[in-house]
Parts: structure tokens; C-alpha cells; sequence
């Protein structure tokens, strides 16, 4: 589709029927008008809708300057029959644009199947060649460099390897020179006429591609543009791209990005995974630490320590050292532990510890 909305029209063609009907009234409008009209080319829908407009202007023309009534009847049918055939041209028009949009799913669906990013770079030129393409060029963009990735060109695979090994021999630099620049710049995608003469354009590519025009697209994950595609029709068959290209590769590249970053999200989940495994793996566990004395309902925590090390037979001196602690503070503790267990001195104390 093109700005307006409808097919590319030099490039949509009619069925042969539709096409027969529309060449018969131009042979019908030549001999009723008695004048020469283009009926060699109506097989697509530009060239149909010229002839159809053509007829129209001529038989209105005529009934401008007061036929005779015996030509009216001639002139009034084939004014029917002219808008009757626009009408038939203008459906296979949309229906094309319908066909273009169902081709663009269905590459995306199949290229949804994809489990690595990798997978997405390498299978999105194919793809893109089944939704009116025959030249696909994939690339990265890495810290301002464009990075040729992956091309395909089905009628000369061995020029779209030059071309990929000329272009990582000497990466471009998307430094605002190359029209490239602006495509990354803007996360927009762009069109390029003239490219022969054009001085924003990577000349080593260019000359070895023949192209006369083509359009770029960017691919987008994490709010920035991480790659390119550039597509041309250079083969079937050979004409320049236009409008509709650009807006067909770029919902093409739209749909490419959401795979690519949902393929990026598994892929860092899948490694954060991996790595959470192996960290795993490299640690040692550590043996449980040691009990602590048993809580005591009438003794503090650190009182209920004070008594277990002087069960075990710890003198006050030892006792403080082991807690860090001054030996005043034990004697006070050792003081609120023989109030509290209601013994009359140390040994009574521990004898109840031990016995509880």
C-alpha cells in the first residue's frame, strides 16, 4: 500500500479476464470515437485506469458538442460500461493490498517460530523476499557502525556474497554522512532515488548492486535501533521502489523487532538461568553452625550463655574473654542468674542448669 492507503498501482495486474474486458472497450471506444487510444497495455492497474480515463474524457467530449441522436445511445453505453470496469479495477486493487498484508503475517508467523536472536537476523532476509523483494539485505548496528549481516539475492547468491564480504572488509560509519545515518538516527524508515548519483550512499555497494533506488527499515529492541533492512525489486521485476515499499518493509521490520526482543528477553533469562546454576554449583555449603545454649524462660539470651560456659567449667577471666565482655560484667550477670534461679551460690546454679 502507498500513502493513500492502496496498492502500488504499476505493479498490481488484473486478471486475464478483467484485463480482456478492458482492452474490448478500448478497441469499441476507438472505433465508435474514431480515434487512436494506448489499448496495447492494460494488464496492470495504472495502465488500465489511463485507458478506462482516457475513453471517459474522449466520449464526454463528444457528447459535449451535440451528437447526433443516433450516436447517443453508443456513447451513453460505453460511459456505462467505462464506469462499471472502474469500479471491477478499483476491487482488484484492494484486494491486492489485502494479498500484500496477508503475505507480510505470514512471514512473520513464520519467523515467530525462531528461539535465538541469531535465528531472527539469519532467517529475516528469506522472509522478506516472499512479501515482494528479491534483494534483502540484513544488518547490526554496533556503536555507530553498520555492520553487514546476512544477504540474499536467489537469482546471483554469489554477488550478495561479494557485496557482504566488501562490506565487512570495510564496515561504514554512520557518522551522518550516509543516509543510513538518518534511518538510525530517527528510527525511521527511509527511501533512496537516484542512488547512482546520490553522494549520501556507500559507493562500493552501490556500484556493485546496479541499484537505482531501494528502501531501508530499522529493526528496534530496547528503544534503540539494533539493526537494518534494506530490500530493492531489481529482478521480477526490475522497477524502482516507491512509497508503498517503504511502508510494507517497515511494518515487515516492526514485526521482525517484536520478535527480536522477545527472543532476547528468553535469551537473557535462559543465560541469567544458566549462570544462577553454576554459581550454585561453585558454592560450598556451609555446615550448620553450632547450637547456642537453650533459651531459659526466666534468663536473658546472654545470661543463659554466662551459665552454659560455666557449666563447662569456665572461670569468670575465661567466661569474659569468650564473650568480649569486661569480668565485671559476667560477676553481674552471674548475680542476676543466682536471683533468678533462687540458687544460694554458683554451684547450685550450674546444678540446676545442667539438670533442666
Amino acid at each position: 500500500m502507498n500513502a493513500t492507503g492502496f496498492p502500488r498501482l504499476d505493479s498490481v495486474r488484473l486478471g486475464a479476464e478483467l484485463a480482456e474486458e478492458v482492452r474490448e472497450l478500448g478497441l469499441d471506444a476507438c472505433t465508435l470515437l474514431d480515434r487512436a487510444l494506448p489499448v496495447g497495455r492494460c494488464a496492470e492497474v495504472l495502465s488500465a485506469k489511463r485507458l478506462l480515463g482516457q475513453v471517459w474524457d474522449a466520449a464526454m467530449a463528444e457528447l459535449g458538442t451535440a451528437p447526433a441522436p443516433d450516436r447517443l445511445p453508443g456513447l451513453t453505453a460505453l460511459l456505462s460500461r467505462v464506469r462499471e470496469l472502474e469500479s471491477r479495477v478499483d476491487d482488484a486493487k484492494v484486494a491486492d493490498g489485502v494479498a500484500t498484508m496477508r503475505r507480510v503475517r505470514r512471514a512473520l508467523t513464520r519467523l515467530h517460530t525462531s528461539s535465538t536472536a541469531d535465528e531472527v537476523l539469519s532467517r529475516a532476509d528469506e522472509e522478506a523476499c516472499t512479501i515482494g523483494f528479491d534483494r534483502v539485505l540484513v544488518s547490526t548496528v554496533d556503536d555507530a557502525t553498520w555492520v553487514l549481516r546476512k544477504m540474499v539475492i536467489e537469482q546471483d547468491p554469489r554477488l550478495a556474497a561479494e557485496m557482504l564480504a566488501a562490506g565487512r572488509e570495510a564496515p561504514p560509519r554512520l557518522d551522518g554522512s550516509l543516509v543510513e545515518s538518518d534511518v538510525v538516527r530517527q528510527a525511521r524508515a527511509g527511501l533512496v532515488y537516484d542512488v547512482q548519483e546520490n553522494p549520501r550512499v556507500n559507493r562500493q555497494l552501490v556500484s556493485m548492486s546496479g541499484c537505482t533506488s531501494y528502501a531501508i527499515a530499522p529493526l528496534r529492541a530496547y528503544g534503540k535501533v539494533v539493526g537494518l533492512l534494506h530490500a530493492d525489486s531489481y529482478y521480477s521485476p526490475r522497477r524502482e521502489v516507491d512509497a508503498t515499499d517503504r511502508a510494507v518493509l517497515n511494518l515487515y521490520a516492526e514485526g521482525v523487532s517484536e520478535t527480536l526482543a522477545r527472543v532476547s528477553v528468553l535469551e537473557g533469562l535462559a543465560s541469567l538461568r544458566e549462570g544462577m546454576t553454576r554459581l550454585a554449583a561453585d558454592v560450598r555449603i556451609a555446615p550448620p553452625p553450632e547450637p547456642g545454649p537453650p533459651r531459659h524462660p526466666l534468663l536473658s539470651a546472654r545470661e543463659a550463655e554466662v551459665i552454659d560456659l560455666m557449666a563447662r567449667g569456665d572461670a569468670n577471666r575465661a567466661i569474659a574473654r569468650k564473650l568480649s565482655i569486661s569480668e565485671g560484667t559476667v560477676k553481674t550477670h552471674i548475680t542476676h542468674i543466682l536471683r533468678k534461679l533462687g540458687a544460694a551460690n554458683r554451684a547450685e546454679a550450674v546444678a540446676y542448669w545442667l539438670r533442666n
